[in-house]
């Protein structure tokens, strides 16, 4: 025996499928997705694997580590040191930097 809230959400999925199966022949037919696949199969099944596999999160675990080498060397002392020097040099040149403010600290006080 199904209660109403369990009736309340199944019409809710079904609607959402609904709109979702709309969407999906909306996005089918601008790309012309059935002529894709008849001309070019492999290259259909290509995308659609590199897609997957990037959804997927397949290429953080490469990625992870030039991340973490990127953010460690832009924010060593060195590389920050080396940027103010940058725009001290600018400033006393007469160009017009722009600097951005400095971003709030979590429950600091002004």
């Amino acid at each position: 025996m199904a209660g109403i809230g369990e009736t309340e959400m199944g019409d809710t999925l079904r609607t959402v499928a609904g709109q979702a199966r709309e969407v999906w022949d909306r996005f089918a037919h601008e790309v012309e997705l059935e002529r894709r696949l008849r001309e070019t199969p492999m290259t259909v099944v290509a995308v659609a694997a590199g897609a997957g596999f990037v959804l997927g999160g397949g290429l953080w675990p490469v990625l992870r580590p030039f991340v973490k080498a990127a953010a460690r060397a832009a924010l060593s002392p060195t590389n920050l040191l080396a940027i103010g020097a940058a725009l001290g040099a600018l400033r006393a040149a007469g160009m017009e930097v722009e600097v951005p403010p400095p971003a709030p600290v979590p429950g600091g006080t002004h």
